[in-house]
């Protein structure tokens, strides 16, 4: 109101001056312009909340700073485990700042090392939360979340980082050469072309390295010299080699975080299912809508209100006609419909 007071009264000041024959035509744009272009000042427009964003992203990653306590020397510490990692959540809940209800209330899930499991639920149920809080992105308002028996609320956040591999719905694609897209899973062995190759070729992956004309090296954006882009399965598989090559880092729980939501229903299948064949003895956790994709995961779990409501191999959730198999029932309708020679 201030501010619409103060323009009303800068433009009353600029039309007795121009009446009074005080002002020339120019003056008058001039000074009708700048006080236009001051509207923005004290309103609360897309560059404002754009800024408040930001600030609150650099808030979040502040905090998660202050959490990882390298040591004086910058080196990141080692791991004090390999192979297959156990969780165990106990009591879990977690409240955005933003909202009112918690998004996780009271959730508790053991998984031992080893074992695969897909995490289902509808939309807004909780699924991603549960993976941020797994990788150290969040602590739980309440409650206890153990990798390895150690506690994420006190335990060096480097330590559980390199425990745990995360393929996010929105992966990161680097403008850098294939060689870092694949190897920073494992900075250790960034210079080891056998390991890299072996990742790349576990994610199916093989026949991109060979259409690089500079091989490792070739910088995966077209914007600059010499560089290519690939298709969105090729980054898929980086991204999963990328994954899969941090294993050989520490990493003892590998997630799939709905990472395929843009491709269709056979090639995610055909990813999830390579995944699971390629991280076999390891703790994997899958996350998807389509439940047709993770049905060959060791066991399902179904999140809804925050907590797990079911929890079985898909044939025991099926033979119950709980939640799980009304949702994989209406799922597999819809894909007959859109495909009737099914």
């Amino acid at each position: 109101m201030l501010v619409g007071v103060a323009h009303i009264v800068a433009f009353g000041m600029i039309a007795y001056d121009a009446a009074h024959g005080q002002l020339s035509a120019a003056h008058i744009v001039l000074y009708g312009q700048a006080i236009l272009a001051s509207f923005t000042i004290g309103l609360i427009g897309d560059p404002q909340w754009t800024v408040a964003r930001a600030a609150g992203a650099a808030q979040r990653l502040v905090d998660i700073r202050g959490r990882i306590e390298l040591p004086p020397d910058g080196r990141a510490v080692a791991p004090p485990r390999t192979g297959a990692a156990a969780i165990e959540l106990r009591g879990v809940r977690f409240t955005y700042p933003s909202r009112d209800l918690p998004t996780l209330d009271g959730l508790d899930l053991t998984i031992p090392a080893g074992q695969s499991i897909a995490i289902v639920g509808e939309n807004g149920a909780g699924k991603s939360t549960l993976i941020k809080l797994l990788a150290g992105l969040y602590l739980a308002d309440q409650g206890t979340v153990r990798i390895d028996g150690v506690d994420l609320a006190s335990a060096h956040l480097e330590v559980i980082r390199r425990r745990i591999a995360a393929i996010f719905q929105q992966f990161v694609r680097y403008h850098l050469p294939l060689r870092e897209n694949v190897g920073y899973g494992d900075l250790t062995h960034l210079h080891d072309d056998h390991i890299l190759a072996d990742a790349l070729r576990s994610a199916g992956g093989a026949a991109v390295l060979e259409r690089l004309e500079h091989g490792w090296d070739t910088v995966l954006s077209a914007e600059y010299e010499d560089g290519t882009d690939l298709s969105g399965g090729q980054w898929q598989r980086v991204a999963l080699a990328r994954a899969l090559a941090a294993i050989n880092g520490g990493a003892g729980v590998l997630i799939l975080d709905e990472p395929t939501a843009a491709l269709d229903i056979r090639a995610e299948v055909e990813l999830f299912e390579r995944f699971l064949e390629v991280t076999h003895g390891m703790t994997t956790i899958l996350v998807s809508h389509r439940l047709s994709s993770v049905r060959h995961a060791d066991r399902i779990v179904v999140v809804e209100g925050g907590r797990l409501v079911e929890d079985g191999s898909h044939g025991e959730l099926m033979a119950t006609g709980g939640r799980y198999a009304k949702m994989f029932n209406l799922q597999a309708q819809r894909f007959r419909e859109a495909d009737p020679e099914k």
